[in-house]
């Protein structure tokens, strides 16, 4: 158990390494498989070693997609931070038990951490619950001066054999995130070495924080607030012209929820034009699907070029999209594809499957839509319970998850009792849809579409290997799970019971 002092003598914290772990499993989810080449990280570790840098630290970035954690990188640390996303957890707790037998007190953030507090802090010294980039340097100037951490807002800790909770920290205004450092994916090391070629063509950034809508199944909103939060365009446009080659390389924002707000996007968008910054390989961001309402966006995207959008349309049952309170109904997000498709916009649309109005059937009458409507690239996925969410309350409620393995909340495995099939007929039924969504003739009509896009000839190359990919990832997936989908049947049978111990992999 982490230490019960409240106040500790004062610890110098010179040396800091900051972690993102990786799930054991050996598939990856196929919503978001790798490129050989490329590997795609979150920025918020990146944000916070330049905050600590700024205040005369040394800072090391490392993920375990690229780098492994081994003891060896603790020589002569002073404090460990580990972001934890869900399906990070179980490895995230290892690390951390691993870290504290040296002595070397640890800290947890993220998603997971902010809605599981009780559970996170059974393995760490401290957690920053939300954004961390005042939280964190309060924490270290507390350890330094052996004072006390109850006026940290934000941070959880040990005292007398308990762990308190502070108070949550509000949320950093619009101002305040231009105070914030640039993401700089750069920082974690490996990320732009020769082996990973890609890294170096993509350049990552993020706009926003933040979401203001009210999707039953997202932990967004439930970790960091319903709201969204912006950058000034001055400072997006201040960091693309410092950083960005628009020549050279494809722009990749990294927002939730980039054009929820948009005069927001459409400001950004005409300054990229004014000031040049229009990437010659193009531009990518998650979209809604009533973002298209707005022919002078539309037309904005165009004219900044634009290649293609991931949009979470999730369902193309009306009633189910009420159910996970998505805003939006089939009807918008066949006219978005139509709209999108007259712009020369790309479509890779997101789509899940197992909620109470699902059937075995409805995956293929998605699959059918998302062909015919014109989706360029799909994902298909279970729904996942994420915690803290109202759908983990509900399905938790109604006894319906059978497992708290976090390894599995990755949307790609089945972890509850879907009302209307099993759970091994979700999962198998899931990843058929890539099968039948990738056939020859849609890809031959998808090379087509790229073709008259005149895309730069990288652009092809990834376009053209990405059903490809899909179709490979669908068969290691199978290959990996063979006791996970045993388990499976033996839990729709009914033999598995509630919080089953499911094995991921054979």
């Amino acid at each position: 158990m982490p230490s019960s002092d409240s106040i500790r003598p004062p610890r110098s914290i010179r040396r800091v390494l900051l972690l993102y772990p990786e799930s054991r499993r050996p598939s990856g989810n196929l919503s978001t498989h790798r490129l050989p080449g490329l590997v795609m990280a979150h920025s918020g570790l990146t944000i916070l070693a330049q905050v600590l840098r700024a205040g005369g630290r040394t800072v090391r970035v490392i993920d375990e997609k690229i780098t492994p954690f081994c003891p060896e990188m603790l020589e002569g640390i002073d404090l460990v931070g580990i972001s934890v996303q869900t399906t990070w957890a179980p490895r995230a707790y290892q690390i951390a038990q691993e870290v504290r037998k040296h002595g070397i007190p640890v800290v947890l953030g993220g998603v997971h951490v902010t809605l599981s507090p009780d559970e996170a802090v059974r393995h760490a010294d401290f957690l920053v619950c939300g954004e961390g980039e005042r939280t964190l340097p309060e924490l270290i100037a507390a350890l330094e001066a052996g004072r006390g951490f109850e006026t940290v807002l934000g941070l959880s800790y040990w005292s007398d054999g308990a762990p308190c909770h502070n108070p949550p920290r509000p949320l950093l205004s619009d101002a305040e995130l231009d105070e914030v450092p640039w993401p700089r994916l750069d920082l974690i090391e490996g990320m732009n070495d020769l082996r990973r070629p890609l890294n170096r063509f993509i350049y990552f950034t993020m706009a926003t924080r933040g979401c203001d809508q009210a999707c039953s199944y997202c932990s967004v909103t439930r970790a960091f607030g319903r709201s969204l939060r912006h950058r000034s365009v001055r400072s997006v446009i201040e960091e693309l012209g410092a950083r960005f080659d628009p020549k050279r390389q494809f722009l990749f924002f990294m927002d939730d929820s980039l054009a929820v707000d948009r005069d927001y996007l459409k400001a950004l968008l005409e300054a990229m034009l004014r000031e040049r910054l229009v990437p010659r390989h193009g531009w990518h961001s998650q979209l809604r699907a009533d973002a298209t309402d707005d022919p002078e966006l539309l037309e904005l995207m165009r004219r900044t070029n634009c290649v293609f959008v991931t949009c979470g349309f999730e369902s193309v049952n009306d009633r189910t999209l009420r159910a996970l309170a998505k805003g939006q109904s089939r009807k918008e997000i066949e006219r978005a594809i139509v709209r999108l498709r007259a712009q020369g916009i790309l479509v890779n649309g997101f789509f899940m499957f197992g909620t109470d109005h699902d059937e075995r059937e409805s995956l293929l009458q998605t699959v059918r839509f998302a062909r015919d409507a014109g989706c360029f690239q799909a994902g298909f996925m279970p729904l996942t319970p994420f915690p803290g969410t109202p759908v983990f309350r509900d399905l938790e409620a109604e006894g319906r998850i059978f497992t708290n393995d976090w390894e599995l909340y990755d949307v790609q495995h089945v972890v509850f009792h879907p009302k209307r099939m099993k759970p091994w007929e979700l999962y198998l039924g899931t990843l058929g849809c890539y099968s039948a969504f990738y056939t020859p003739d849609h890809l031959a009509r998808n090379a087509l579409g790229v073709l008259r896009r005149r895309l730069p000839l990288l652009d092809l190359a990834i376009g053209a290997t990405w059903p490809f990919l899909k179709q490979y990832g669908v068969a290691r997936e199978l290959a990996a799970n063979v006791d996970y989908l045993r388990m499976l049947r033996r839990v729709g049978a009914g033999g598995g019971g509630s919080h089953a111990n499911l094995p991921m992999a054979s």
